[in-house]
């Protein structure tokens, strides 16, 4: 009996020996095995999935497997997931697509009119303070009518007004509702500056104008512009797409205010000075302001059919595709 007790615990001795040295190699591996994905840095971006089945496909990226060396020769993947890499990416995507570089060009002209109303509507508040108005009068009357355009599309995007809008005209003509709805206001702005021999216009008919562009931007025109990125790349939509909509906006608004201070100081160079004797200075019969909006509504409402035309072709070759 002592006997027989004596060798079950050697055996027992035995086993636990064999448990501890394979639980040993195990622990070496992992480390191993950690230590050699320590050595290769996470990317975070869309393509890291295509960079690791690259890497994999041309042997370049080895996984240890238990109970082997680390191999020396395993590559690391640079990580392109850096602020600078990103915003390359971004822009090589924009210059290499004609449907990113007219929505780059669509979106500039649009900051690009909204900035030199909103000089002529400096002129008219400048006015309006003329006549003896108080800073809280005007206040309160912006305020109005904000708060009436504010609800003009809240009424348009609750009541189905603006998709109804988007369906009846397709994507190519609410493109293109925009530009041209503002085009006619520009149109009359600079009808009632020939026809009053350039007296301004009145501030309420310039804001009725402004804010019924306004409205059909927020409650037709953007969300069809979303709509253009649908079936485009990862890159394009989610690293081209912030640069298009940030850098567009500022690029539009300062050629805009760099465009007015040229045409300023032409003026000038040629004698002619808007505080003058001869009252304010016309280019053809057009404050230089309306002309320059003018130009560059008519450049827009044909940026805004180019859009249309690339984007159609598009959708004509992912239903071929499906």
């Amino acid at each position: 009996m002592k006997r027989h007790w004596k060798e079950l615990q050697r055996k027992s001795s035995h086993a636990d020996l064999s448990s501890l040295s394979e639980l040993d190699k195990n622990c070496d591996t992992s480390i191993k095995r950690s230590s050699s994905y320590g050595s290769m840095k996470r990317i975070s971006s869309g393509n890291s999935i295509h960079q690791l089945e690259r890497a994999r496909s041309n042997g370049s990226l080895n996984y240890l497997e238990p109970g082997k060396e680390s191999d020396p020769k395993t590559v690391d993947i640079e990580d392109d997931s850096t602020f600078s890499a990103r915003l390359l990416r971004g822009i090589s995507t924009i210059l290499r697509s004609n449907l990113l570089m007219a929505i780059f060009t669509y979106n500039a002209l649009f900051a690009s009119t909204s900035v030199l109303l909103s000089f002529q509507r400096a002129e008219l508040v400048a006015n309006r303070k003329s006549l003896e108005t108080s800073a809280a009068s005007d206040t309160a009357f912006l305020a109005k009518i904000n708060m009436i355009s504010g609800m003009a599309v809240f009424f348009f995007q609750a009541s189905g007004m603006g998709a109804f809008i988007a369906r009846r005209f397709g994507q190519r003509g609410s493109l293109s509702l925009m530009p041209f709805a503002r085009l006619l206001g520009v149109l009359f702005l600079a009808w009632w500056h020939l026809s009053s021999n350039g007296k301004p216009p009145n501030l309420t008919h310039f804001l009725i104008i402004d804010e019924f562009t306004r409205v059909i931007n927020f409650s037709v025109a953007k969300p069809v512009r979303e709509g253009l990125w649908r079936g485009l790349s990862n890159e394009a939509r989610y690293e081209a797409k912030p640069i298009v909509d940030t850098l567009a906006n500022r690029w539009g608004g300062g050629s805009a205010a760099f465009l007015v201070s040229m045409t300023d100081r032409m003026l000038r160079l040629f004698g002619k000075d808007s505080n003058g004797s001869d009252g304010p200075t016309a280019i053809f019969g057009f404050p230089p302001v309306m002309l320059l909006c003018l130009i560059i509504s008519v450049w827009w409402a044909m940026v805004s059919a180019h859009v249309g035309h690339i984007r159609s072709k598009i959708d004509v070759e992912l239903k071929k595709h499906r």
